[in-house]
């Protein structure tokens, strides 16, 4: 488990994921000097003709009373260079490659152990200083968070190679500009200093929720979800108002503070306030009404709760007014801009939505992508808003040709409300799991997360919360005796 404590401190963590993994292009070759091709089973490295690796493993699994899965079995095949393992083949310059994956933790995931241990120790932790050191020597990506009776910090850990001058770190480099000081045999590199990790000691507050580390951190390079909006603000937000003017949280308030973020839509306190002004006061009566019950709900707090437990949202409406709306929204203020074929891949790469029942898990955690900072950046620039670090261009009421404009924007933003409004929620909320629970089209059950059954034992499903790994309280006494 990723937290703990001493007697008088305590530590936890959150997953961080830069960037510790780059694809390297690896000339592939014939042993016998032949013309190589995308199949070959060899490699260049340092002048040399070496082998590829080939792993493989087979695993089978009967049932058992935890799991009724049917018997089976499966074989696992790898492929291992001196610059990780192969993920795929190709040409580059006509030339036959081996496109592989290296991770700087590879063969070393068991080093973290010497910062847990160090962690875990009471008679070396004493303070910020001593926690970062040992938060420091754990290679994997994570948030670290800190408090004693006088102190909270924060350390971000993970083995982040340095690079070769001039490569990129957004698309594959060839294997002939390693990462500095890469040794294939002990599988190591050089890496990043201490001081240049993101850290910090005695902030006013800490609050994280697998958001970007600090600013100027990049992330990883498949990570397109950090953006302005990202949902620990849900959670800071009420921070900073409970702290506002030099006031202090208890820790009821706190903990409060964090209850009522767990029911927030980040879509309805962030996007959805400025697609709204841009709407502006439709003529026509049902979409006034929608626009109508949408700001309302906006101003309630955009909370997607049930709170007389009688299995209706308080704001039932309007939550399903923006689930139907979202994804033609969407479409109407990008796709006539970067084109149909653009817009499908970039769906690709980051989901344009990531609502509590994701693909029909049920899994609670929710509203964690780019696109929801990608839409508010481009209104509030057409709103005439101060916009810091803007996207290349307006894309609402746009096209590949031209910039949007607020007019062309209105009109296609009320174009796809109108659709939206036309939509059957029923259909919207069909899902297979609220038809085995006997709640078909239930908006509150489409939420709800439901917990894995093992074997023939099975649990209620539960109000939806934008749930974290796992929840702690600690308070610090300060004489709390070592």
């Amino acid at each position: 488990m990723l937290l703990g404590h001493g007697r008088d401190y305590a530590w936890s963590a959150t997953s961080a994921g830069q960037d510790i993994i780059d694809t390297f292009a690896v000339p592939l070759c014939e042993p016998d000097g032949s013309a190589a091709t995308v199949n070959s089973m060899h490699y260049r490295y340092h002048g040399q003709c070496l082998p590829i690796d080939v792993l493989e493993k087979t695993n089978s699994w009967h049932p058992s009373p935890a799991d009724d899965t049917p018997s089976g079995s499966e074989t696992l095949h790898a492929e291992r260079t001196n610059f990780g393992l192969v993920r795929a083949r190709g040409t580059v310059r006509r030339k036959p490659v081996a496109f592989t994956s290296l991770r700087s933790t590879y063969w070393h995931e068991a080093d973290s152990a010497l910062g847990f241990v160090a962690l875990n120790d009471p008679s070396k932790i004493h303070g910020p200083g001593d926690f970062k050191r040992a938060a420091s020597k754990i290679g994997f990506t994570f948030n670290w968070f800190y408090i004693d009776h006088s102190h909270i910090a924060y350390f971000n850990s993970g083995n982040n190679p340095v690079r070769a001058k001039r490569t990129s770190t957004h698309f594959p480099v060839s294997s002939a500009f390693a990462w500095r000081s890469w040794n294939p045999d002990l599988a190591t590199a050089r890496y990043t200093s201490f001081g240049s990790h993101p850290q910090a000691v005695d902030q006013s507050f800490l609050a994280n929720w697998n958001n970007k580390q600090a600013r100027g951190t990049r992330a990883a390079d498949d990570n397109f979800g950090y953006s302005s909006i990202y949902r620990s603000q849900s959670l800071s937000d009420r921070i900073r108002r409970g702290i506002r003017g030099g006031a202090k949280m208890s820790i009821p308030e706190l903990i409060d503070a964090m209850e009522d973020a767990g029911t927030v839509d980040l879509r309805a306190t962030k996007v959805l306030p400025y697609a709204l002004r841009m709407l502006g006061r439709p003529r026509d009566p049902g979409m006034r009404h929608g626009v109508a019950v949408l700001r309302a709900w906006v101003r309630a707090g955009g909370h997607r709760l049930d709170r007389d437990r009688n299995g209706t949202y308080e704001q039932a409406e309007a939550v399903s007014i923006l689930d139907r709306w979202w994804p033609k929204w969407m479409r109407a203020q990008f796709r006539p801009t970067l084109g149909t074929r653009t817009y499908k891949r970039l769906l690709t790469l980051i989901a344009q939505d990531d609502d509590p029942n994701l693909d029909g898990e049920h899994h609670g955690s929710a509203y964690q992508t780019g696109w929801y900072g990608y839409a508010q950046k481009d209104l509030r620039r057409l709103l005439g808003r101060r916009v810091r670090g803007k996207l290349s261009r307006v894309y609402c009421g746009g096209s590949k040709k031209r910039q949007g404009t607020r007019h062309k924007c209105q009109s296609r933003l009320r174009a796809s409300l109108k659709r939206a409004l036309k939509q059957d929620p029923a259909v919207f909320y069909k899902d297979k799991t609220c038809e085995d629970y006997e709640m078909p089209s239930s908006q509150w059950c489409y939420d709800a997360v439901r917990q894995r059954p093992v074997g023939a034992i099975n649990q209620p499903l539960i109000h939806w919360i934008n749930r974290p790994t796992f929840q702690q309280v600690v308070e610090i006494e300060k004489n709390a005796p070592r």
